[in-house]
């Protein structure tokens, strides 16, 4: 009999479960439970069952449903997420449902595509053919089928004759097959299969590596330059380990790998990839392009097994899957694996702790890593860098110098000095040049500024207004098409005024060069040209980015114009040149981080030109032509570059040689803030001689959203003492009724600050 009480994981804002009564349900521990809350009833998830609770037994109310037809949460993802849950210190309630598919979070039952499979009986395996009736040709070759082949699907049986369900069910009656309801396999139209390629040395010897310690845990970064041919060392690992397990007898594609990528746009290229070498494997993706309904119905393939590849953004890694066998992070370094509101979890390291606990590999791949990822990997290698022994090669490194395609070389990078040139609308006459010579040979160009809209800045040349955001401290975005400012903080929205609100003069000009204006500036430079802009404005259309990319690879762009959607990932054989528009304000950032971020971005949209056999090109505007960053972009040398990062960090006490945690505040009215902030403040100083405690400030954009913004920034030496500072504090802030009037969150190991 099952236990009376059962303690339940709710979507609330408090570090508890809840206790409810069974009403002499069956309920299983990970099993979706709907139960009365406040005014309403709401989802929930049973974590425990228990005879007795700490609250008297007429207090607590009945569950009111439990969705007994859906698989339980599984016990490895729900310590992930309580994992996760602490060591972010957010309430685990809410942790745990919003790893959920949406669907999941509804009050009505999951509707997930089922379909029914037919399988033979032990009456039915002995039934001769020759005794039915030769009119029943169909009943005959599904029974031949069934007996022969195994269980057969709905799909399959479709496949052998129109009227095949027919005559299962007929079977069925017999008693000769029985049926079970599955979830259905989506199929997928045929892929013609690609042949494999050779691997060069570097390849295979990253192969072999990682092969021959498959078995168990190991952290191993995968550091190739663009080009390098990282997407095969994938594949040829997941054959590895899908076959593997199928040649130790285990039940036919029950290994399962799971590939997480930073961004949706990456999500298309890899999976045809994928499908075209390994089509014999059913390959699903999880990401927020999808649908709700094809969401969960992927989700729940990859917690029953169903499919063995699952490639996906960062909540994925927080998906149930059984018989997971290898992690691979495509583009480690990016920032989109960090979570930046809730819980603020980094995908990344989640994937390195849910390995460990597997006891499987992981594979981080990327041309310019973290920085943390390479001290990791590199720590005492580093000439004049110090490393603890609990940081020194941490993770095995594995590099890849040299371009997949044979006749492939290193673009060669120019950076141009735009104070001594002529700008022509933003461009310098030796981009125009190259623009033009690509056009010549039938070539195609990408140009890439980080700056969506037409113009950053409507300036009034009288008084030097700026058009301000009302809501944020930052400006509003001149979008020319549509005839609007916008911010892209807050989505706020307003007519382009027709005059100055400041000083009435009508000479308002766009100022500064965004996408949009730099789409117009080259249609009117080169007429013939054909050219797509790739930003979020252009794409939000559902599949828009898919086909923008099938045009460039059937020749029918010259130019794209794009941020950093297409700084990586992408592969375009045909594209010799790559532009780079003003990026020189991230040199000037406060963000200790920027120079890091922007030598990765540049790299990676570098490396998107000359892959295959033609001779690349970049060129890059800067008005610091010598700084060290583009100094070292030049020579393609991320170690270097990385390396006197190193000592500059460690010389300042910054990640990774400190670890850090931010505690956000804000509110309507910044006076809260000041007090919770202060609050906060003094708590952390008087619980820990160990943390620095950092006295409160106010982040560079002090308003967003209409919330004023501040912050407290702590770090120590040691990951524990932190870790002890901040359950100590959250506890004691939860209590506090300043609390309940500020929204705060406490960030764990931030990336921006």
């Amino acid at each position: 009999m099952s236990k009376p009480i059962l303690q339940i994981a709710l979507d609330v804002p408090l570090a508890r479960l809840f206790d409810y009564l069974s009403a002499g349900q069956h309920v299983q521990v990970g099993q979706r439970v709907l139960v009365p809350f406040g005014r309403r009833n709401q989802i929930g998830i049973v974590m425990a069952l228990a005879d007795s609770s700490e609250f008297a037994i007429e207090k607590l109310k009945p569950i009111t449903q439990v969705f007994s037809d859906e698989v339980p949460l599984d016990a490895e993802v729900l310590s992930l997420i309580k994992f996760s849950a602490d060591y972010y210190h957010y309430p685990f309630g809410q942790a745990l449902l919003a790893a959920l598919p949406a669907r999941l979070r509804q009050v009505a039952p999951a509707v997930a595509r089922k379909q029914y499979c037919y399988q033979i009986t032990g009456a039915g395996q002995q039934v001769d053919m020759e005794s039915l009736p030769k009119r029943q040709r169909v009943l005959r070759m599904v029974l031949q089928a069934l007996q022969n082949e195994g269980a057969q699907s709905e799909a399959a049986l479709d496949a052998l004759s129109g009227s095949a369900r027919k005559a299962a069910k007929e079977l069925v009656s017999l008693g000769y097959a029985v049926t079970e309801q599955v979830l259905a396999v989506k199929r997928v139209p045929a892929i013609l299969e690609t042949p494999q390629p050779a691997l060069n040395a570097e390849q295979a010897a990253a192969v072999a590596s990682i092969t021959q310690e498959v078995q168990t845990f190991k952290a191993w970064l995968l550091h190739g330059i663009t080009g390098s041919g990282k997407t095969e060392v994938y594949i040829r690992l997941m054959q590895h380990v899908l076959q593997q397990q199928e040649a130790h007898g285990a039940a036919q594609h029950s290994a399962q790998v799971l590939v997480l990528v930073p961004e949706i746009n990456l999500t298309p290229q890899l999976e045809a990839r994928f499908r075209a070498r390994l089509p014999q494997y059913h390959l699903v993706s999880l990401h927020s392009s999808l649908s709700e309904s094809e969401r969960l119905h992927n989700w729940q393939l990859a917690q029953s097994g169903a499919a063995q590849i699952i490639i996906g953004t960062r909540l994925s890694i927080f998906t149930p899957i059984p018989h997971l066998k290898l992690i691979l992070i495509d583009e480690e370094h990016d920032s989109s694996y960090k979570q930046q509101d809730s819980m603020r979890y980094h995908a990344r390291d989640v994937a390195l702790v849910r390995a460990k606990r597997l006891n499987i590999p992981v594979v981080m791949g990327s041309a310019t890593p973290a920085l943390e990822s390479w001290y990791n990997a590199m720590g005492s290698q580093v000439q004049g860098v110090s490393a603890t022994p609990s940081q020194t090669n941490k993770y095995g490194l594995l590099t890849l110098k040299q371009r997949a395609v044979s006749a492939a070389q290193l673009p060669k990078i120019d950076c141009i000095d735009t104070t001594k040139v002529n700008l022509q609308h933003g461009l310098t006459p030796q981009l125009v040049s190259a623009l033009r010579l690509r056009l010549e040979r039938k070539e195609q160009s990408l140009l890439f500024i980080n700056r969506r809209g037409y113009s950053p800045v409507l300036l009034c040349t009288a008084c030097h207004w700026i058009a301000p955001c009302t809501r944020c401290s930052s400006r509003l975005v001149v979008h020319l098409g549509q005839k609007k400012l916008r911010c892209h903080h807050c989505g706020h929205e307003q007519r382009i005024p027709h005059q100055c609100p400041s000083c009435g003069d009508a000479d308002l000009h766009p100022t500064g060069h965004g996408t949009q204006r730099l789409e117009q500036t080259l249609a009117s430079l080169l007429s013939t040209a054909r050219i797509a802009r790739v930003d979020r404005d252009s794409i939000s259309r559902k599949h828009a980015l898919v086909e923008i990319l099938d045009r460039v690879h059937n020749q029918e762009i010259d130019i794209l114009v794009g941020t950093q959607m297409l700084a990586k990932g992408h592969d375009f054989p045909n594209l010799t040149l790559v532009g780079v528009i003003d990026t020189d304000s991230a040199l000037h950032s406060p963000d200790f981080r920027a120079s890091e971020r922007l030598f990765a971005q540049l790299m990676q949209v570098a490396g998107r030109a000359g892959r295959a056999d033609k001779a690349g090109q970049v060129i890059i505007q800067t008005a610091f032509p010598d700084h060290a960053l583009f100094n070292a972009l030049r020579s393609q040398d991320y170690a270097s570059y990385a390396n006197d990062l190193l000592l500059e960090r460690e010389q300042v006490q910054f990640p990774p040689y400190v670890f850090t945690a931010l505690l956000r505040a804000e509110a309507h009215d910044f006076s809260l803030v000041q007090q919770f902030l202060q609050l906060a403040f003094t708590g952390a100083r008087a619980l820990s001689q160990h943390v620095v405690t950092y006295d409160p400030v106010r982040p560079q954009m002090e308003r967003l959203k209409g919330m004023e913004r501040g912050y407290i920034l702590m770090h120590a030496h040691q990951r524990p003492a932190l870790q002890k500072l901040l359950t100590q504090l959250v506890y004691q802030l939860r209590s506090e009724p300043i609390a309940a009037k500020v929204r705060w969150a406490v960030d764990v190991n931030p990336l921006e600050f």
